[in-house]
């Protein structure tokens, strides 16, 4: 489906478009893909030409990790930061950390391509503080932009402790085609919105920390960790 241009989504708004479809399609495994975890180096790269950008946006392709954060004024805890790309664009993401609590998150990640941020794409974040999950909406009209973000977990220096940090990423898609009509003094437009999920992926253990017996145990891989949240009383 040709995904619409800027001029139909400001046609959409203008007019007061009501939505009369949402399309779920069938959500694609893509289990598989979340076994590997690939990395993304930093904000200066990204998938090359080598990888094509993907026309499925049920079974996206999308690599990252995560690693030590910059330490923010008034926040205590311990920062990771975290980073990934997709190979198609996206529309809105979310990060589950289970079992580390989240006490702070970036409310406006940073979108760049090839090290260029972008003065158009953006996110915005929500979520319970302390909460397991970052919800985030926004934009990355392009394949391979990488989204750069931070959020705290509790304790001091507590990146490299077992068990360690291992984000689960969801990301999703939005897309509207449009039909203009009517009259010159009533015009009418409908539109068809198809919603599309990705994932999960899994953004691995944190970089620069000391490897020791757990390496293997990602969420997603083959040995998961066997942890949980501990019950309150």
């Amino acid at each position: 489906m040709p995904r619409p241009t800027r001029a139909t989504r400001r046609a959409l708004a203008a007019l007061g478009v009501a939505v009369i479809a949402v399309a779920l399609p069938v959500l694609a495994p893509s289990l598989g893909q979340a076994h590997g975890v690939a990395r993304v180096a930093d904000s200066s790269t990204g998938a090359t030409a080598a990888t094509p950008a993907s026309d499925d946006p049920n079974n996206y392709t999308c690599a990252g990790h995560i690693q030590k954060g910059v330490a923010e004024s008034g926040v205590s805890g311990t920062q990771v930061k975290y980073q990934f790309s997709c190979d198609g664009p996206i529309s809105g993401y979310q990060l589950e950390t289970e079992p580390h609590e989240i006490q702070y998150f970036d409310q406006s990640p940073v979108v760049a391509l090839k090290g260029v941020v972008s003065s158009v794409d953006n996110f915005s974040c929500n979520g319970f503080v302390p909460g397991l999950q970052v919800n985030c909406t926004g934009q990355a009209s392009a394949a391979f932009e990488v989204i750069t973000g931070q959020f705290t977990i509790p304790g001091k220096n507590s990146l490299c402790k077992e068990p360690r940090v291992d984000p689960i990423l969801t990301v999703t898609y939005a897309a509207a085609t449009a039909t203009l009509g009517g009259t010159k003094a009533a015009p009418t437009a409908t539109a068809t919105v198809t919603q599309y999920i990705s994932g999960p992926y899994d953004l691995g253990r944190p970089w620069s920390c000391k490897g020791d017996q757990f390496g293997a145990d990602t969420r997603l891989g083959a040995r998961p960790p066997k942890v949980a949240l501990a019950a309150k009383s």
